[in-house]
Formats: C-alpha cells, sequence, structure tokens
C-alpha cells in the first residue's frame, strides 16, 4: 500500500485544493510500451530518456482510495472533502 498527495503549499483562506491516492504500487518496466506511451503523454522524447546517467522510473499507483479537499466544492453545494473508494 502507498499514499501519493498532490498539494497547494499556501493556499490561502478558502483556497484549499489538495488530491491524495491509496493504493497498489509497481514499477513499469523502463522502455516497455507503457513507459513509451507516458513519456510520449508528458511530451519527453526517448532519446532524452536513454542519455540519461541513471534510468527514470515509472511508478504506477492502482487506486484504492482518492480522497480530494477543494474549498471550491462548497460553492457547488457539496463538502469540501469528498472521497471516492474502488
Amino acid at each position: 500500500m502507498v499514499a501519493a498527495t498532490v498539494f497547494d503549499q499556501d493556499p490561502g483562506f478558502g483556497g484549499l485544493k489538495s488530491v491524495q491516492i491509496m493504493g497498489e504500487a509497481s514499477v513499469v518496466e523502463p522502455f516497455s510500451p507503457e513507459y513509451i506511451h507516458a513519456a510520449e503523454c508528458k511530451k519527453i522524447p526517448l532519446d532524452v530518456l536513454k542519455k540519461l546517467d541513471h534510468t527514470m522510473y515509472l511508478i504506477k499507483i492502482r487506486p484504492r482510495e482518492i480522497t480530494c479537499l477543494c474549498s471550491e466544492f462548497k460553492k457547488k453545494g457539496v463538502g469540501s472533502r469528498q472521497i471516492w473508494r474502488g
């Protein structure tokens, strides 16, 4: 089980925005079709990845739970914390 979080370090009052993902992690085989597809989506040229001194690894998370915190949700009439469980 792993957790990954993305958040605004200094959101200011009423500007809360974050997402936490909990799930199972796996490493995508470097230069596999899935790895190449991810690099293409991020517009990272393969020749640049191949020239790195160290391999850039890709970690995939299969989510079991995602928690979103967003002050803007209240404007839509729902709680600022929303949780998805799969």
